[in-house]
């Protein structure tokens, strides 16, 4: 019951962001657009940005399920693009909104939570230090966000397919490579 309560109180949250900022919007609108109490919204969540962050987060542990690998890399950030760009209007209202910066954080722990089991996976066998690891998957995080939110910031114009396999030419054999560098 509890992931259902939940769930409709995000599809609440996704349907008005459609068509208002994340800013702008009230726990009055999210519980009046699902008939639920304000009550209701407090015993699953404390904020709107706790909603905000727990549909990220349910969208991303879906769009990027089984492809946490490295021949499955460009399919995970593919996905990524895709979800954003379906959901166009929710992310517009959010990238323009004070949440921003909570945004790119948030994309950024789940890019990066992704990008590490990639750079675990890849490391199997060799003695790299943990650092090195997490440096790899801070320094790809950093650059698929950047390539994400100037492509939002553009618009969403160019297709995610044509940046996803320009993205796979500069980092095919990349992970393996500098782990090889800073293995001892």
């Amino acid at each position: 019951m509890q992931n259902n309560t939940k769930k409709i109180l995000s599809d609440s949250l996704v349907t008005i962001l459609a068509k208002k900022p994340v800013d702008k919007i009230t726990i009055k609108d999210i519980v009046g657009e699902c008939d639920l109490t304000r009550q209701t919204f407090y015993n699953y969540f404390s904020d709107i940005y706790e909603l905000v962050e727990w549909t990220a987060s349910e969208v991303a542990d879906r769009v990027l399920s089984n492809v946490s690998d490295y021949e499955n890399w460009q399919r995970g950030f593919y996905n990524v693009m895709i979800e954003i760009k379906n959901n166009q209007d929710l992310v517009m209202n959010t990238y323009q909104s004070i949440y921003r910066d909570l945004l790119e954080k948030y994309i950024y722990r789940v890019i990066y939570s992704y990008i590490i089991v990639v750079v675990e996976r890849q490391a199997v066998g060799m003695s790299v230090d943990q650092k090195h690891k997490d440096f790899i998957a801070h320094f790809y995080s950093l650059a698929f966000i950047s390539l994400i939110f100037e492509w939002v910031k553009d618009g969403m114009k160019d297709d995610p397919k044509d940046i996803v396999d320009q993205t796979g030419v500069l980092v095919q054999g990349d992970f393996k490579k500098a782990l090889n560098k800073y293995a001892k």
